[in-house]
């Protein structure tokens, strides 16, 4: 019997970015989308494994990663992980007064070295 290789089909075909390195196929907003396709407020590696079709391993290392980031938080429960999607920022941590938000913006011409950015943002160089 001869099997043709054309007929095997690629088991894990994974896309890669322009530069060769696979693409990044667990993002945070694909995580958001399943929890609002799933029962409950929270979901496990096995959840997120499932609906993204990866593998569990690579769906634990993503959520831990995303926990250690502040985007999920996590708990133990029964001998599982279960995590659950943090509040976004609220808004009023930004603040109003900052000088920044009363400075001309730059133009794309023009550059600014690293270590006098503050100095233009708030105004301490005229230029």
């Amino acid at each position: 019997m001869i099997i043709c290789i054309e007929e095997i089909p690629s088991v894990m075909s994974r896309e890669r970015t322009d530069s060769g390195q696979y693409a990044e196929t667990v993002t945070i907003d694909r995580v958001r989308q399943v929890f609002s396709t799933i029962a409950g407020p929270v979901v496990t590696s096995a959840d997120i494994a499932s609906e993204l079709g990866v593998t569990a391993e690579a769906a634990r290392r993503k959520l831990n990663e995303f926990h250690d980031r502040g985007m999920l938080d996590k708990r133990k429960t029964a001998g599982r992980n279960i995590y659950w999607l943090q509040p976004a920022g609220d808004v009023t941590d930004i603040n109003p007064e900052d000088p920044v938000w009363g400075t001309d913006p730059i133009t794309g011409d023009e550059t600014v070295s690293e270590a006098d950015i503050d100095d233009v943002l708030y105004g301490e160089i005229n230029g």
